[in-house]
Order: C-alpha cells, then structure tokens, then sequence
C-alpha cells in the first residue's frame, strides 16, 4: 500500500454510460517531498509510473522538492503563478485570521483558478500530458495538500470521460477523510507555535475541502462559459476530438 499521503487511484469510477475509468492510470496525491523508497518502489513497478506532474509554484517546489522516481518524468506546472495575493500554502492560510475569511478566501481561489489564463494554459498542458501516456502507463497529478489544484485537475478529468456530478465530488471530499491525520499534525504544531484560536480555526477550515468550493468553481464556469463542456473546449483547449480520445483510451469497454 502506499503511504503517500492523500493519494488515491481515481479509475473504478462509472460515468454516465456506465463505463468504468481504467484503473492504475489516475493517481492524484499530495507533494512527494517524503517519498520513502517502497513507495518509489510500488509506484514504478504496481503502477508503471510515467510522469509526475506537480501542480505547486515555484517557492513550494523549491523550499520542498519532489523526490524522484526511477524512469518517470517530472513535469512542473504553476497553477497559481499568475494569481495575485493568493496561494495555497498553511502560511497563506494562517495569515487569513479567521474561518469565516477562510472558506470565503477557498472560494475566490477556486472562481481565480476557473478564469485564470494561466492556470487554464497550465490545465491544458496538463491533458496534453495525458494524452502523451503510452499503453499501461500511469501519472501522478498532485500539489502540496492534493486537494485544490488537484482536486480541479481530478475534476477536469472525470469531467472530460463524462463522470456524474455527484461522483466527482464523492472523490473531492475524499481529501477529508484522507489528510486527517496529515491535518491532524499540523494543527499540533500551530498549537505548539502559540497560534492565535481565530488562526487555528482558520487553518481548519483551510486544511479540509468543502462542496461549496467546487459549487464556486462550477458557477464561475456557468456564468462565463455556459456549461463544462464548453469551458473544457474555449479555456482548456480540450476539443472534441480529444474528448473522444480520452474516451477510448481511458474507459473500460
């Protein structure tokens, strides 16, 4: 088992036609800064890993690199580069103050992230990236907690293989359950650091995910481009002949 943490496979998922995503493709996860040698191990050989792509900014790759994985890829992309006065480390977080602020400031995040040219720019090389696999093999997507920046990229995907609405967030709050005992750590040490309650609770809400940050990011895509068809094909660059593609390549049956 690897002990990534928040990592999960996001193939065995139906879409709407019932056809199942193909398992061993899909792994999303938090950053591999501490990636023990099974887990390189597990991830080359159980999963033929190919390519990792890191969705952190440059500051996050640097203070806490990757480590490698033997004959894969490391592929960088700056979601975020281009999003002004915002980010996603527990220091931006903990400067917030407040947990009301807190779920407003995910929400903005999410509605930046949907319209950002770069961040779409950095989603589109994403799926580029996809389409590039071989047979039989796999990539990791992930960002520092695997849970915003991943957690779109993940949707993006179950979107483009027509996956339910009602699925894909099943997946997203996964991270809840998934990062407790990450969360569980790092609340520990603000306590110990004499963090301000206010802070704490801040760092909280920060720290999980919540439907109403994927209802921003679905409402932002509504009001701009209509529908998520749409956004995928005029932001993302994702048309519809690579939609067939992704169908036939990543579906059972």
């Amino acid at each position: 088992m690897v002990t990534i943490t928040n990592f999960r496979d996001i193939g065995g998922i139906k879409n709407k036609a019932g056809k199942e995503i193909l398992t061993d493709v899909f792994l999303r996860s938090g950053e591999l800064s501490n990636l023990t040698k099974d887990d390189e191990q597990r991830l080359a050989t159980v999963y033929r890993l190919s390519k990792i792509i890191d969705l952190r900014s440059e500051a996050e790759v640097k203070e806490r690199p990757d480590k490698s994985v033997p004959k894969t890829d490391y592929i960088h992309i700056d979601i975020l580069e281009d999003i002004t006065d915002e980010g996603a480390s527990i220091e931006d977080f903990v400067k917030i103050g407040s947990p009301e602020k807190s779920a407003a400031y995910m929400e903005k995040l999410y509605a930046d992230i949907a319209l950002n040219p770069t961040a779409q720019k950095g989603y589109k090389r994403f799926f580029e990236e996809i389409l590039a696999l071989e047979q039989e093999e796999s990539v990791l997507f992930h960002c520092f907690a695997g849970k915003d920046r991943t957690g779109i990229a993940a949707l993006l995907v179950l979107e483009s293989l027509d996956v339910p609405k009602e699925a894909i967030y099943t997946d997203y709050l996964l991270t809840n359950q998934l990062r407790k005992q990450e969360n569980a750590m790092i609340l520990e040490q603000a306590k110990k650091a004499q963090l301000a309650e206010n802070n704490l609770e801040a760092l909280h809400v920060a720290l999980n995910v919540d439907s109403s940050y994927l209802d921003s990011f679905y409402q932002t895509v509504g009001q701009e481009y209509e529908n998520i068809s749409a956004y995928l094909k005029q932001a993302i660059g994702v048309d519809k002949e690579m939609i067939e593609t992704i169908n036939h390549r990543f579906l059972k049956g």
